[in-house]
């Protein structure tokens, strides 16, 4: 399986993903329950931040290609929260 299709864990309960033309982003959900309301915070390597709401039965849990598809219909945030790591200071694996 290429890289690009696999899941990337970093510090503090961010997932890093690629899109399928190679863009790099990370993601991480913002609330307890593992299925419900919600969001999800998408932060892109240029800094883009997009953020993706659940629905009140729709489960959290996502494959590579749920990500990619939850990162098309997701908002447009204007100021990004600066809470993700930089590319780098991720940690050993």
């Amino acid at each position: 399986m290429s890289r690009k299709n696999q899941l990337e864990p970093l510090e503090e309960g961010w997932v890093a993903f690629h899109t399928k033309d190679g863009e790099r982003w990370r993601h991480k959900d913002l609330t307890e329950g593992r299925v419900g309301e919600g969001y999800r915070v998408f932060i892109s390597d240029a800094g883009e931040e997009r953020r993706y709401r659940f629905s009140a039965t729709e489960p959290h849990d996502a494959t590579t290609a749920d990500l990619r598809e939850q990162l098309t219909s997701a908002d447009r945030v204007d100021a990004p929260s600066g809470t993700v790591p930089e590319r780098g200071d991720e940690g050993s694996r």
